[in-house]
């Protein structure tokens, strides 16, 4: 199984490309809505790719991570 943090940035920093915001600063602690400023939409991309490539997500799980580090942590443990 690939390693959780780097599956999840990639897929974040994916979702970030596809708006052109490549740039944009990414790190563990950053907050998915405030600081990367991802819509519904976007999370809801990120749970199905997670759920796809991890075969789980914190979503489908009942838990709603509002940090990088927190989805990270859903795998790690």
């Amino acid at each position: 199984m690939p390693e959780p943090a780097t599956v999840v940035v990639a897929t974040i920093q994916r979702l970030l490309e596809r708006r052109n915001e490549g740039n944009v600063e990414l790190h563990a602690g950053s907050r998915l809505y405030e600081d990367l400023r991802l819509d519904s939409l976007e999370i809801a991309e990120l749970s199905a790719i997670l759920e796809e490539d991890m075969g789980c997500d914190p979503y489908n799980e009942g838990l709603a991570p509002r940090t990088v580090a927190e989805v990270i942590a859903f795998y790690d443990s």
